[in-house]
């Protein structure tokens, strides 16, 4: 997935509101972009919009519907999903989410980033089934690559020699500093590798930070030399991945 994408995630994922929801706060009609619905991972639903191709939810107390409309047609275009729909929200260590059922089987899943109650509210959804592509994983390594120009080839021209010597013997020996990407660590735990993040999702994450070497050098020491990647994660799966990993 683009950087830009990712980034756009990022910044709503710094933002969220941790307020537990209720069902009725959600009873309405919603709309968004049909085009937005369906092939990105941040949805955005407002009460009104101009699109043509719109995705609509109706949401009751105890019913919920989802209807597809072009409002540029004389008459509008409606089409409906087959089938009796609900949908029910569930509190996670890592946020509320939203479950939505079709004929009893639970279908999609969508984090619940932020009920925004303005004069035009606006709900914020993140869909799980979008994440098939490790993003959480790519939006750290773009952390490396692009914001700090991390190059694994490279090595710095610093060097430094030292002497060493006994009563017996003289030596030069030359230590040359080479350019670690940052540390990353995920709810605490500073990682070997970054093959871990595969296994995570970016919908689970709660907080993505980069610290400079200033603000983390008195905690990791050299480790941090290109500062600390700091990630707070679902805590039940992250401990689930962590024994697996068994690092």
């Amino acid at each position: 997935m683009k950087i830009t994408a990712l980034t756009i995630s990022f910044l709503l994922l710094t933002n969220f509101s941790f307020s537990q929801i209720k069902k009725k706060e959600l009873n309405g009609i919603w709309r968004t972009n049909s085009e937005i619905f369906f092939k990105t991972d941040t949805i955005k639903f407002y009460r009104n919009i101009k699109n043509c191709y719109q995705t609509k939810w109706w949401i009751e107390k105890r019913e919920f519907t989802t209807n597809e409309v072009n409002i540029c047609t004389e008459p509008p275009r409606i089409s409906g999903i087959v089938g009796k729909e609900k949908i029910k929200l569930r509190k996670r260590d890592f946020g509320q989410i939203i479950e939505y059922y079709q004929n009893g089987n639970l279908t999609n899943k969508f984090r619940i980033i932020e009920l925004n109650k303005k004069d035009e509210p606006e709900l914020k959804l993140m869909n799980f089934d979008k994440l098939s592509e490790q993003k959480l994983y790519k939006y750290v390594d773009s952390l490396v690559f692009k914001v700090l120009n991390y190059n694994p080839e490279k090595t710095e021209n610093n060097s430094k020699e030292i002497k060493i010597s006994d009563s017996n013997q003289h030596a030069k020996v030359t230590i040359r500093y080479d350019n670690p990407e940052p540390l990353i660590v995920v709810n605490g735990y500073p990682l070997a590798d970054r093959e871990l993040l595969k296994e995570l999702l970016l919908v689970e994450t709660n907080t993505i930070k980069y610290l400079t070497k200033e603000q983390s050098a008195s905690i990791y020491g050299s480790r941090a030399i290109n500062g600390v990647i700091l990630l707070l994660t679902s805590e039940k799966k992250f401990k689930k991945i962590w024994k697996k990993y068994g690092r």
